[in-house]
């Protein structure tokens, strides 16, 4: 795609730098705690940093060759990285070694990357062998996948099913658990480039790719077909040689030759251009973005890593969308996303919490039509948020003798959850499968439907645990409302441990809900998950606040001042200017 419309904004100095190391630097990862990052150089050494301070925490020897393969589990507890020895260190997350450097491969150690549920660790090597490593025993886990061609890229699915692997000849789509190779494509070779990067999106149903100096674009691939998706994204003049994307997968960023890092914005599919570019000093060999996803983090031959600030959205996009456009998706998407069939009028006073004119107006539709199948169910719906469980299954049980559907199912199974019927609860959930059509969108939406719904009915531990499985089980998972829902969650059971004097319990739910949802402007999870808020009567908006000052409460009542004024400070830092100065009149009494 060609660059057309506004012009990207350009941006030659970083809003920090760290330094330290000896020479180039080819990988940069940060940690889930977003405090720390670690970064991987031909200096032979890794290096831990304190992104606030901008300090080295530990400089970690142990190589005998220059480092070019990093990861960091996704839980944070390990680091992992490979150099141009064929050797591998495993490290805690504190930096100490955990085993001596391992020789397994035969050329150089080119990517690494653990898998979702942080079982194994993948390593791409020149030698043209993928090797999966066990990470409690860090012993090698079975035969090695053999590509045929040198590896530059290994990317786990989200789903952690299967293993995309770049080669200098082709892309490789591997079933991680069998060995087995179930696609394979050309990607930039067929127009005589390396396949440099790769990155999924967070539903596993796109990969991009980028490409070396004979084609230096990045290209997105249909996970279902393998075929190309709309117009390679042209801009860079040399080899791309890393691509990330934002915690949100909106925005992507791309590392190259040329001195520049790029910053993209993913749900662009006709005037797709650059809508930033980070202007280095010498070449760029790696690039990530921080946890909060507000900076990119980027290194190469200049041996250090520059910390960028990325514009505000309403600079980068002059004329278009407003903030929490970059958090939508198109309008297509959420319709799919969604499986209410419900009067607007009626809908947005579910939203809005007026359940009265919700109910009134849906007894409306019922008197003028008494076979309105569509409004018992969203009647039933409008009971169970006023716990009028009994009606509620009546009016479920109604819509199902009328036509059985997916809302006369889902409403049938949250009404028996309220009434503690919990086997006939989940046989309803069940049979509401049967009207997804293979949906995806819908069964993963349905899924977390029936997990709130046993949580409602106070079984708390097994719906977490459904959510959680969900997230790291399920193929082409929406990341995101896994997120939100389990957030959610932890949020709700932290403040019934705080109601009942439990702090330290409390203050494990709200840490596992911060850590849960990393951004604070939610306007926009609100309008795209409302189906949650229709239903439950969530209220999205406030989410990211609720868990970070109720943390910073639990902390005080459990005792712990150091640990909450740390918790107050990380708020204040990761919040949106919005977000902060509410939660700067929180701080100070003046607000609720």
């Amino acid at each position: 795609m060609t660059e057309v419309g506004q012009p990207a904004i350009r941006i030659t100095t970083a809003s920090r730098t760290f330094e330290g190391h000896k020479d180039t630097i080819f990988a940069v990862a940060v940690f889930p705690d977003r405090r720390r990052m670690v970064t991987a150089s031909y200096d032979k050494t890794l290096r831990l940093w304190d992104l606030e301070a901008g300090v080295v925490l530990k400089k970690m020897e142990g190589h005998h060759f220059g480092v070019r393969g990093l990861a960091v589990s996704r839980d944070g507890q390990f680091i992992a990285s490979g150099d141009d020895g064929g050797e591998l260190i495993t490290w805690n997350r504190d930096g100490e070694s955990l085993i001596q450097p391992i020789k397994v491969h035969s050329k150089h150690i080119w990517w690494l990357d653990f898998s979702p549920d942080n079982r194994f660790l993948a390593s791409g090597s020149w030698d043209t062998t993928v090797e999966l490593w066990n990470t409690k025993t860090w012993q090698v886990q079975g035969d090695p996948i053999n590509c045929g061609a040198e590896i530059r890229c290994v990317r786990y699915s989200p789903s952690g099913e299967h293993l995309a692997i770049a080669t200098n000849k082709d892309i490789q789509i591997w079933n991680a658990g069998k060995r087995e190779c179930t696609a394979k494509f050309q990607g930039h070779t067929a127009f005589g480039a390396w396949n440099t990067s790769l990155v999924w999106t967070p539903d596993g149903k796109q990969l991009v790719s980028a490409g070396s100096n004979s084609d230096p674009t990045i290209r997105i691939w249909d996970s279902s077909t393998w075929m190309q998706v709309g117009e390679p994204w042209k801009g860079h003049t040399e080899a791309v040689w890393m691509i990330a994307l934002n915690p949100t997968g909106t925005l992507l960023a791309s590392a190259s030759e040329d001195r520049q890092v790029r910053l993209w914005r993913l749900s662009d599919r006709v005037d797709q251009q650059t809508i930033a570019i980070f202007k280095h000093v010498d070449v760029v060999y790696c690039v990530t973005f921080s946890m909060d996803g507000k900076h990119i983090l980027s290194g190469g031959r200049d041996q250090i890593i520059s910390k960028w600030e990325i514009p505000l959205l309403e600079d980068i996009l002059k004329g278009q969308a407003p903030d929490d456009a970059l958090w939508e998706d198109t309008s297509k998407e959420h319709v799919a996303n969604n499986i209410l069939a419900i009067n607007t009028t009626a809908r947005n006073a579910c939203i809005t919490g007026d359940l009265l004119t919700a109910h009134g107006l849906l007894t409306q539709y019922i008197n003028a039509d008494s076979n309105d199948y569509n409004s018992y169910a969203n009647r039933s719906f409008v009971m169970a948020r006023r716990a009028d469980w009994d009606r509620a299954l009546d009016d479920a049980l109604k819509s199902i003798s009328i036509k059985p559907s997916l809302m006369g199912c889902i409403s049938k199974g949250i009404a028996l959850c309220g009434k503690g019927q919990f086997e006939n609860a989940m046989n309803a959930f069940d049979l509401a499968f049967m009207f997804v059509d293979a949906n995806v969108n819908k069964t993963h939406l349905l899924l977390l439907l029936k997990a709130i719904a046993l949580f409602n009915a106070n079984q708390h531990d097994e719906a977490i645990l459904r959510v959680q499985d969900l997230a790291t089980t399920c193929p082409n998972v929406d990341a995101l409302a896994c997120q939100i829902v389990e957030a959610y969650l932890h949020v709700q059971v932290g403040m019934d441990a705080s109601d009942s004097a439990r702090h330290n319990e409390a203050v494990g739910h709200f840490t596992s809900a911060v850590n849960t949802i990393g951004f604070s402007s939610m306007s926009a999870i609100h309008s795209k998950y409302d189906v949650f808020v229709v239903l439950f009567g969530w209220d999205l908006k406030s989410l990211w606040r609720t868990a970070h000052q109720n943390w910073c409460h639990a902390f005080l009542r459990a005792g712990r001042l150091p640990e909450a004024i740390e918790a107050y400070q990380y708020m204040m830092d990761t919040a949106d200017e919005a977000t902060k100065a509410g939660c700067l009149h929180w701080s100070t009494g003046k607000s609720s």
